[in-house]
């Protein structure tokens, strides 16, 4: 996954361009470059591997960096298919070196691509899909540079975002995209392109989202977009609060701050949705669905958003008396797709940019059926794409390991889930019970953000460890899961999840006492048939860390415990985020991981 800022003033780029890269930082990458070019054709070009800090290290000794550079591009790449080296790192250029290209995403048919190339003796020096885009500029160009880009286009299967300098024009900047997300923000006197709108709030009021095959031209802070080669005229949209950087206030990392921000992500996701004065649900998008003949629920999505769609499953079971299948958005694109009309096709995706989601969203709007995308990021491709949306409002989510996003998801798929179910005759009664029980659940996730001490204490005792189980029964299966997945991603400790009940169909024969166990045993979730389970582990001299509700443990099961207060079932699923998400946390500071950025991670997986 790659990254993308540009910028075309009337002021020196540089400066704009290291802080674009900077605030795009969190997207995940593994080496970044500059690329600056004065209306004279002077070319300043800096690359560095790894951090951005290593390449704005090398911006400040560069002895031409105060020169007037009015248009340039900066880019972070992460490798996926070929090596983290200065060569293979952006721009690529052409042989006569004219058509300098960035890119985003990933060519799939660039080898045949090279093969022809290489027929008509052009030369090659890095290992990348990009510089064959380059080579094909310079073989197809007919003194018409859109044009040019049109037939490129053409020869292109996947997905780019391409950003084009030609050293002959150098003060024009030409852009094209498909599939892949490219924002064009507009100020006075001012153009950017971002793959990221929130790289772009910090010098713009007002962007473009750009559509697939659109052409955009850019010269002297002005802008143009050309659509299968004609001119076309948008209106732009502001941009809002919700846009602007995020800060990481007085904690010590961007994934402490946005875990801390979970409470009042559930008041701003249900606001406007709910009214909590008479319990009731005010949503427009959920009453047009009350209009469809909608009898079950098929929802695709990966990661973290997959497990909450798990739980999600059960509630649409138990209070909409729903069918609801969960299916991962790479495998749904190599299943056997059986539609059906009478099924709701419902998306997730935090960026709205996920490859395998948007792409399990095409193929069901190709048979025509009723598509719902769930997303946090107004405009992006995923809510576009779908007939209907929510989105989570979970403001921005910064770093890589996803928190506070995830409670938002939840909570519009339980919104979903009582809609439906007043439809299909829940009792109005149960509906204010739950609605009253969220209020109340607010306060009671801000009581355990100040839990800090029990939670660092047991961190150090369980940074020893090398393995870990995480052990659930029924609504607690995608709140284990999420929190084996934070620890795996944070940590790099191997952890695995299991219902307490399949212990015994295999799993037994790992737990020894080197193999700590971490059960989820929550009041009101099977807690008897838990507690059971647990005494089989205990038999095996293991360590057990006890997830249990205030004043209901049980002290000869456990070693160590953490205690959450008291909920319904319907709602426990949320209950152990906030202090297993910090005890996740805790170990990566242990040892010494970088919390938020996790090796080999990125925010937005965009290739499938």
């Amino acid at each position: 996954m790659c990254w993308i800022f540009a910028y075309n003033w009337n002021k020196n780029s540089i400066p704009f361009l290291v802080e674009g890269l900077t605030n795009l930082e969190y997207r995940g990458y593994d080496s970044a470059w500059v690329f600056w070019i004065t209306k004279g054709g002077k070319i300043f070009l800096e690359k560095a591997v790894w951090k951005v800090s290593n390449l704005a290290g090398k911006v400040e000794l560069n002895k031409n960096k105060d020169k007037d550079y009015n248009s340039g591009i900066a880019h972070t790449r992460w490798a996926t298919h070929w090596g983290v080296t200065e060569k293979n790192t952006h721009p690529h250029y052409s042989s006569n070196k004219r058509f300098f290209v960035v890119h985003n995403w990933i060519i799939e048919n660039y080898a045949e691509l090279k093969k022809d190339l290489i027929k008509k003796w052009y030369e090659f020096y890095s290992e990348t899909d990009t510089e064959i885009i380059a080579k094909l500029i310079e073989d197809l160009f007919d003194w018409n540079l859109i044009e040019t880009i049109s037939k490129l286009t053409q020869k292109l299967v996947w997905a780019y975002a391409l950003g084009i300098i030609d050293t002959e024009n150098p003060d024009v900047l030409i852009w094209t995209k498909f599939w892949s997300p490219m924002i064009l923000g507009i100020d006075t006197q001012a153009c950017f392109l971002s793959s990221d709108i929130n790289a772009l709030s910090q010098n713009c009021k007002e962007f473009f989202i750009l559509e697939d095959k659109e052409i955009v031209v850019l010269k002297n802070w002005k802008h143009k977009i050309f659509s299968l080669w004609k001119e076309i005229f948008r209106n732009s949209e502001k941009i809002t609060e919700d846009f602007q950087i995020a800060t990481k206030w007085d904690f010590e990392t961007f994934t402490e701050k946005e875990i801390y921000e979970a409470p009042e992500v559930l008041l701003n996701c249900l606001k406007w949705r709910i009214n909590f004065e008479n319990k009731t649900i005010t949503n427009e998008t959920l009453a047009e669905l009350w209009e469809l003949d909608i009898e079950r629920i098929e929802i695709i999505a990966s990661g973290s958003s997959y497990f909450a769609w798990v739980t999600s499953s059960y509630w649409f079971r138990e209070l909409a008396w729903m069918p609801c299948l969960v299916t991962i958005s790479s495998e749904f694109l190599y299943d056997t797709f059986l539609p059906n009309k009478k099924t709701l096709y419902v998306f997730i995706s935090q960026s709205g940019e996920t490859a395998d989601v948007r792409e399990s969203v095409r193929i069901v709007k190709e048979k025509w059926w009723i598509t719902f995308g769930l997303v946090n990021v107004v405009g992006s491709t995923v809510a576009r794409m779908c007939d209907y949306w929510l989105y989570t409002h979970s403001w921005i989510e910064i770093w890589v390991a996803s928190t506070k996003n995830i409670i938002g998801q939840l909570w519009v798929l339980l919104l979903m889930s009582l809609s439906f179910g007043k439809k299909r005759n829940l009792q109005i009664s149960k509906i204010r019970e739950i609605i009253w029980e969220i209020w109340e659940l607010n306060i009671l996730m801000k009581s355990q953000l100040w839990n800090t001490k029990n939670i660092k204490k047991l961190a150090k005792k369980y940074s020893k460890y090398k393995n870990f189980f995480f052990l659930w029964r029924n609504l607690l299966y995608w709140t284990a899961e999420e929190c084996s997945l934070k620890l795996k991603e944070l940590t790099y400790l191997h952890s695995e999840c299991y219902s307490t009940w399949e212990l015994k169909h295999g799993p037994l024969a790992l737990v020894w006492p080197d193999f700590p166990c971490i059960a989820l045993n929550l009041k009101w979730v099977l807690k008897s048939k838990t507690v059971s389970n647990i005494k089989e582990v205990k038999a095996r001299n293991t360590t057990v860390l006890w997830v249990v509700t205030k004043w209901d443990k049980n002290e000869e099961l456990y070693d160590d415990i953490i205690e959450v207060p008291e909920v319904s079932h319907i709602l426990a699923p949320f209950i152990p985020l906030i202090p297993m998400w910090s005890f996740a946390v805790e170990i990566a500071k242990e040892l010494w991981k970088d919390v938020d950025k996790p090796q080999n991670l990125a925010k937005s997986v965009t290739v499938e």
